[in-house]
This record gives structure tokens, C-alpha cells and sequence, in this order.
């Protein structure tokens, strides 16, 4: 049997990890020079650094399997980071219970509820998500933290990280992502241990590539899938790049919704209905290496008017990163759409405005403290997971008989981590083992 895989992110390697180890004949093609998707990385001074923040959670338990198969779980490091708020000009700790009781602009009355409604969505099983799957999230939000708190927190991690989709985000995407960090402290006292792999995701990629190989794999790098070819009674016919068709007995996409619609012609039905229906937002990323710290927390959570940027990651609090000789790394994610004018500004003008939100934080940052910086941006970075979204999310096997396709979607309501890309990548795989074998 032979399979055809698109795209070299965490889903697709997964994927064709689990075919080869099956001795199933993989043929992965990814457009980009290197593999990784979202999760690739470039050389930066005498290591590499990956393009897109990434953090471990103590729940990530199929990330955890996979490191261990793969002999590299002696790499995953653990620590105890710090999270922090700026909020309206002021920067407070925000990372135990003891900084929310310190916390001045919470009533200790709103301080409890806070407390004990992060306690009861850490507690909440996974399936009953679907209750409130059909509530807006800002309602949500405000029904379980109250008003004064959503405004603080909630509000400004939604309008920045989604604009105008913000009203019709589901409440089960908000409850996930808090779920997920809930998870990793055993205690609302505790502090917060998030994990990193030594020499970044390039460590996983290269192990899952060398095993591929190792299978017998074929991973083709630098070469863009020009379309999904189809025989005449809706079955898989191969993949056409360079003009040239080859043939597969199945094939997975892994690429984004909207970039595997456009290899297809057009479909009709419900399924692909759906498909067209899903937006996506993009992200531009910009990543500076700093001559000195900007604060001691992992991440900066921005309630602050003036500042335009979903939170700051100082990777370095988090993953040393002892390549870089004491210099730090800080990553400031935008969230806006491909469509919009800023996604196209020139670099630089991106980068002086993203100093520009810095010294709101700290004033005494310049420009001369900036070793370098690099503007990262993605089409489709997140899906708008929206009320009863789960109605028109798509299954992995399409109505095109041996045709697969995964998608960041398809892991509503949890958000796109390393470990879930992984868990997609492998649902795919036993799918097609088990409708061919």
C-alpha cells in the first residue's frame, strides 16, 4: 500500500511515523525547506529557535509517549515559571494564589469566585464540554468570573487574540485553554511547571524525520502539492506535483482547511459545505533577542489599552536557551487576519511599533538593547472555533473514499499543541490501516 501525505507539520510526521512503523509505504511532500509547520525553527547564532512559542503542559501525556519511543524523553525539562499582568500601566505577579489575593483591583469576594471557578473547570471531565458548547464565551466567562474580572482578564485575550469574531467564540474553546494550564499545578497555591524539549521542537522533528527514513519513508522537502487528483467515481486518484500525477492507494492532507480546498475541485455536499464554512485567523510573530531581560515571568498576559499584542513570552524564562550566551528571547504574538493591512507592513515598521508596546512596559528598553529581530507571519494560525461548532467540524476521513485530511479544527475544543497535532496525526494513520488492512 502506498500513501501520500501533505504537509511536514507534527500532524503529517506523526501520521507518517505511524504508517511507516506499519511497513506501509510513506511519501510525505512539504513546500517548505524545513519540516515542522508551525512548529519549525531556524538557525539562530550557534543553535536554533523555532519560529512560534511552544510550552509543555503535565497533561500533554501522547507528546510524553511519543518521547519516549522515540528515546528522546531524557530531553523534556521542567520548570517553575512566572506569569504576569500588566494591567493599565502597572505590572503585577499574577502566577500563584498568594499574587491574586495581592492583586489590588479585585474584591476579595471576586478573588474567591476566581479561585474557586478555576477549581471547578480544572475538575470538569473532558466530554462535558459539549454543555456549554453553545454559549457564547464572553457570557460564559462573566456567569463564572463575574464582570469585573472578565474585563481585567478575559476581555482583552479575546478581542486581541480573535477582533471581530470575539462575540461568537465558544465558551468550550475558552474552557480547554484554561483546562490545559490548570492542569499543570496540583494546587491553586502552586506554582505554575511548564516544560520545554531540550534543543526545541527541532529535537522532535529530527527524531520523527530519522525514523521515518529509518522505515522506510520517503519525505520529499522543497516541493509544493500543485493539486488532489480524483478518479470519476470519487476515489483517490494520487497527487499531482510538478505537473507530474503520482499515484497513492490514500492520502492524507495536513495542511490548513482552506489550502486543502483549493488542491480539490470543486465538491458538492455537506461535508465540504461545512468545510468552506470554517474561518481562520492569521498571527504575525515578531521574535527579538534582547541584550537583557524584560521581566522575570514566562508570560506577560496585556490588559492595556495601548498595547495591541495578545501577550508578551519570554521563552528564556521558560527554556534557558544557553546558546545565546545570557541574551534573551521574547516573542510578541498579533492575531489578525491575512486580509488585514497591517499583516503586509514592512518589517521594520512592524518591529519599531512592537519596541513602541515594549517601552509602555519598560520605558528604559531601547533600541540599541535589541540584538536582532525577526517578523514571522501564517495565513491560517487559529480556526474560529465558534457556538456549536462542533455541527460543522469535519471528520478525518472524507466522503472521497482514500482521501484523509487533518486540521487544527478537528481538535475542538482543545487548542493546537504539540501533543494534540501529534493524537491527529495518529487517528489519521490507524484510520487508514484500518479500512485498508
Amino acid at each position: 500500500m502506498k500513501v501520500g501525505i501533505i504537509g511536514g507539520g507534527v500532524a503529517g510526521l506523526s501520521a507518517a511515523y505511524e504508517l511507516s512503523k506499519r511497513n506501509i509505504r510513506v511519501t510525505l511532500y512539504e513546500k517548505s525547506h524545513v519540516l515542522g509547520g508551525l512548529a519549525s525553527f531556524f538557525p539562530l547564532d550557534n543553535g536554533f529557535i523555532e519560529r512560534y512559542y511552544h510550552f509543555i503542559c503535565l497533561g500533554d501525556n501522547v507528546l510524553f509517549s511519543l518521547l519516549d519511543e522515540l528515546k528522546i524523553k531524557n530531553n523534556l525539562k521542567w520548570i517553575n515559571t512566572k506569569m504576569g499582568l500588566f494591567y493599565n500601566g502597572k505590572l503585577y505577579p499574577f502566577g500563584s494564589g498568594f499574587d491574586l489575593l495581592r492583586f489590588p483591583h479585585m474584591t476579595l469576594g471576586e478573588k474567591l469566585k476566581f479561585g474557586f471557578a478555576l477549581l471547578e473547570i480544572k475538575s470538569r471531565k473532558a466530554d462535558n464540554w459539549k454543555n456549554i458548547e453553545n454559549i457564547p464565551s464572553s457570557e460564559w466567562l462573566i456567569r463564572k468570573f463575574g464582570k469585573n474580572i472578565y474585563n481585567i482578564l478575559h476581555e482583552p485575550l479575546i478581542r486581541l487574540k480573535f477582533g471581530n469574531y470575539a462575540p461568537i467564540l465558544s465558551a468550550a474553546w475558552m474552557w480547554a485553554r484554561i483546562h490545559r494550564i490548570g492542569k499543570s499545578r496540583n494546587k491553586i497555591t502552586q506554582k505554575e511547571i511548564l516544560g520545554y524539549i531540550e534543543g526545541g521542537t527541532k529535537t522532535l522533528i529530527d527524531s520523527l524525520e530519522a525514523e521515518i527514513i529509518k522505515h522506510g519513508g520517503e519525505i520529499i522537502k522543497g516541493k509544493e502539492v500543485n493539486s488532489v487528483e480524483l478518479f470519476p467515481d470519487s476515489k483517490v486518484k494520487g497527487i499531482k506535483v510538478d505537473s507530474q500525477i503520482i499515484e497513492f492507494d490514500a492520502v492524507i492532507s495536513t495542511v490548513p482547511s482552506p489550502v486543502f480546498l483549493s488542491l480539490l475541485p470543486k465538491l458538492d455536499g455537506t461535508y465540504w459545505t461545512n468545510l468552506k464554512k470554517i474561518d481562520s485567523i492569521g498571527v504575525m510573530c515578531v521574535l527579538m533577542k534582547l541584550k537583557k531581560s524584560l521581566t522575570e515571568n514566562f508570560w506577560l498576559n496585556i490588559s492595556d489599552r495601548r498595547i495591541s499584542l495578545a501577550g508578551v513570552i519570554e521563552y528564556t524564562n521558560l527554556n534557558p536557551c544557553y546558546f545565546l550566551n545570557g541574551r534573551r528571547i521574547i516573542y510578541l504574538p498579533q492575531y489578525i487576519s491575512s486580509d488585514d493591512e497591517r499583516f503586509s507592513f514592512d518589517d521594520n515598521k512592524i518591529i519599531s511599533q512592537y519596541l513602541g508596546y515594549l517601552n509602555i512596559i519598560r520605558n528604559d528598553l531601547k533600541e540599541e538593547d535589541i540584538d536582532a529581530a525577526y517578523v514571522f507571519r501564517d495565513k491560517y494560525a487559529q480556526p474560529i472555533c465558534e457556538v456549536g461548532f462542533s455541527k460543522i467540524m469535519p471528520s478525518i476521513k472524507t466522503p472521497i473514499k482514500g482521501l484523509y485530511m487533518t486540521d487544527s479544527s478537528q481538535l475542538h475544543p482543545d487548542d493546537r499543541t504539540i501533543s494534540n497535532s501529534i493524537e491527529l496525526g495518529r487517528k489519521a494513520a490507524k484510520l487508514i490501516f484500518d479500512d485498508n488492512m
